[in-house]
């Protein structure tokens, strides 16, 4: 497909007014209905429903417009790749989640910058579906997640099993208690942060089938925070609240009976890359500060 046509339909989807679209494009008006006639001439289908008034996507838009953003995104990410290679010798970039970033690879990133100035490095964060997309889209070469994928034309290496502790501030009545059975949790304030599989599992087995969180994160670091504040409790992985429980600002609680999971991190990559230099000293890295099984 025309890039031009795809750019002058996704901004159009996104306005749903020719003037703006083609203000925010540097066009004359007539440019950009040109250029959506001919992509509705390409797929054969009307893309907008237009009247004097205003301009409506139709579901043949709708189920065009993920793909148009994907392709005009990863146009955007060659370009920006390219240019990334000038003045330095190789380029590498890494995805991860969030809690990962920061409490696991931000050192090995910094010795690596450090060590290896003349390669170009760039970082994507995401949850694990987003880390294994970008790998599809070729965005990253190296992706580091909790959940594996099952893929052919990719490599799966396990690293490290990270232990999911039970944490609250030291000023809550709780921190006074060495230890709480599994089944007790459904009676604490619980800041809940959905490790996946095989966290997800566990959870449903420990706690009542009716329960629900009165306070349900996607971030370990709001977790952390709120924890301390005195909010209540959260269940967290020890790399993510080592430096807090070391400094005193958290509390473990030992969790007995029915304990929770390790937590069992992947590297993923596509096989082709494995040989790459960038890649193969990332590698070797992350072996030197021990992070492989």
């Amino acid at each position: 497909m025309d890039f031009e046509q795809l750019r002058a339909f996704y901004t159009l989807a996104q306005t749903k007014n020719f003037t703006k679209a083609a203000e925010m494009l540097h066009l004359v008006q007539s440019t950009v209905t040109m250029r959506i006639k001919q992509l509705e001439d390409k797929v054969g289908k009307p893309l907008f429903i237009r009247d004097k008034r205003s301009v409506e996507i139709t579901q043949a838009g709708l189920t065009l417009l993920p793909y148009a953003e994907r392709i005009l995104k990863l146009a955007h990410e060659a370009v920006n790749e390219i240019a990334s290679l000038q003045p330095y010798e190789d380029y590498l970039s890494i995805g991860s989640l969030n809690s990962i970033w920061a409490s696991t690879l931000e050192p090995i990133l910094r010795e690596y910058h450090v060590r290896y100035p003349q390669i170009a490095i760039s970082t994507k964060t995401g949850h694990s579906s987003d880390v294994i997309q970008y790998l599809l889209d070729n965005v990253i070469q190296i992706g580091i997640v909790y959940v594996p994928p099952s893929l052919p034309t990719f490599d799966v290496i396990p690293t490290w099993d990270d232990e999911i502790v039970l944490v609250c501030s030291p000023q809550d009545p709780i921190a006074s208690a060495s230890q709480v059975d599994a089944r007790e949790l459904r009676k604490l304030p619980l800041l809940y942060v959905n490790w996946g599989p095989p966290f997800d599992e566990w959870i449903r087995q420990t706690l009542p089938r009716n329960y629900v969180p009165n306070l349900h994160l996607d971030k370990a670091e709001l977790a952390i925070d709120l924890v301390k504040d005195g909010l209540g409790v959260s269940l967290l992985t020890r790399s993510a609240v080592k430096a807090d429980l070391a400094a005193g600002t958290l509390k473990e609680v030992q969790i007995v009976g029915n304990k929770p999971p390790k937590r069992s991190a992947y590297i993923v990559l596509p096989k082709d890359k494995k040989n790459k230099p960038s890649v193969e000293k990332w590698l070797s890295l992350m072996n030197e500060f021990g992070y492989f099984t």
